[in-house]
């Protein structure tokens, strides 16, 4: 607030006052900041990405904007306080000149009964002015407030329930999936090591590495990292590829949560605190590890990173997972690390996983037809189809939720006043779910 002033409507004080002028007043910046604030939170709160200003937030704001309007009005009257005030000549007066070349004053002003119908005037053009000012700000924070402190009951983007299996009985509770390339090895076991030492996944985990680099001495690694399986694959399809592949072939083994990473994790420094404060082993579903709050509209689903969804796939597995021809807004999944359960996994028909992988690694799919690439490169090994597949996994695992766009904070934020760990993930307890018998 004190940095500068407003660059939409700028109010830059003219100090006329210090020039003695009687009756002009500093501008202020405090009716544009409270305007501003208040259409900027009020448009926050009726779009899908709400605002949630807390009341320690907008104590101190207020704390503030008082503060300096005090500031103002105090420096105003000091300043009319140390200068004199002249009368104002009127603008038909002439100038006198004297006998000796110099120019004399002309007599004051004397129309009393003139200067006071202007100070009138003036008074009334502030007062409706203030007024008006004064009714427009309430109309935008009385809105503003009362939406934003007030618990609306939010439909879900989609309004179709989750299908989830809830007969499968898993034997593991946590699997570590960890696509590798040519990231050192001393990098993938303090990765592990320290993914052991969060309280809420403990050391009981089983740890899977698929690695495509020819040149890695698998042996040497599977001792190194301490994993339970490791496998060797072809560089095919990066880690969509990598995790598809587990799930096809781990159908009857799959742990009650599963965490799909990449070796050389995205934003680490937050990685791991994300993890410690909202996976719940007892209720998550599917939590991303990545950004969140990310939505597009399934039918011409876009980014501002550049993605499109040009072959319209979002609204084709839309209607394969959820069985529906609905299809309005889907979350967005990035960075490819995340922790799905079982029954989410399961809850959608193998088939679904089965023709997404061939979409890697069949060089004669759709994936790698011109018709989908339109001139963007695309390889084997780093296929353009890669990037859909990573912003797809919320919507694979049915979470689709709203809450989730707005709730959740940021990584670097990591959790915000009066949040909790249901802000960033769907539940497998959510009462909407269904059950389905197993199909394999």
């Amino acid at each position: 607030m004190l940095l500068g002033r407003s660059f939409l409507f700028p109010t830059t004080p003219t100090r006329r006052h210090s020039r003695g002028l009687r009756g002009d007043k500093t501008a202020s910046d405090i009716p544009t900041l409270l305007g501003m604030t208040g259409l900027i939170g009020l448009v926050s709160t009726l779009m899908v990405r709400r605002s949630y200003v807390s009341f320690p937030q907008l104590f101190f704001f207020i704390c503030a904007a008082a503060v300096v309007w005090v500031g103002e009005k105090l420096d105003s009257g000091l300043l009319h306080d140390q200068r004199g005030f002249y009368q104002a000549l009127p603008c038909d007066s002439a100038i006198i000149p004297t006998n000796r070349g110099e120019t004399a004053r002309p007599e004051p002003y004397s129309d009393a009964k003139h200067v006071a119908e202007l100070d009138g005037h003036r008074k009334s053009y502030r007062h409706l002015a203030t007024f008006v000012v004064t009714i427009g700000v309430l109309a935008l924070w009385i809105p503003f407030m009362a939406l934003n402190f007030s618990e609306r009951s939010f439909q879900k983007i989609a309004s179709v329930p989750s299908v989830m299996d809830h007969e499968y009985t898993p034997q593991v509770p946590v699997d570590v999936v960890i696509n590798m390339y040519q990231e050192p090895v001393h990098k993938v076991v303090l990765l592990v090591s320290r993914l052991k030492a969060l309280p809420n996944l403990g050391e009981d985990l089983r740890i899977h590495i698929y690695v495509k680099d020819n040149e890695t001495d698998i042996d040497r690694a599977r001792v190194d990292i301490g994993a339970d399986e490791i496998t060797q694959l072809q560089n095919v399809g990066r880690e969509g590829q990598t995790f598809l592949y587990h799930i096809l072939n781990h159908w009857d083994t799959l742990a009650k949560h599963t965490i799909f990473l990449q070796a050389d994790v995205h934003n680490p420094r937050e990685f791991y605190p994300r993890i410690r404060d909202y996976f719940d082993p007892a209720r998550t579903g599917m939590l991303s590890l990545g950004w969140s709050g990310q939505v597009c509209n399934c039918n011409e689903c876009g980014d501002r990173f550049g993605f499109w969804d040009t072959t319209h796939l979002f609204p084709q597995v839309y209607n394969r997972v959820y069985n529906s021809t609905k299809c309005g807004e889907v979350l967005l999944s990035y960075k490819g690390q995340f922790i799905a359960s079982a029954k989410r996994i399961q809850g959608v028909d193998i088939s679904v996983y089965r023709d997404l992988h061939d979409a890697f690694v069949n060089e004669t799919s759709w994936a790698h037809d011109e018709a989908y690439l339109q001139g963007r490169p695309d390889s084997m090994s780093a296929p353009l189809f890669g990037y859909t597949m990573e912003r797809m996994w919320d919507l694979l695992f049915q979470c689709n939720s709203i809450d989730v766009a707005w709730k959740c904070p940021t990584l670097l934020s990591g959790g915000r006043i009066g949040g909790d760990i249901g802000d960033c993930q769907c539940f497998d307890s959510y009462p909407g779910s269904m059950y389905k018998e197993r199909r394999i």
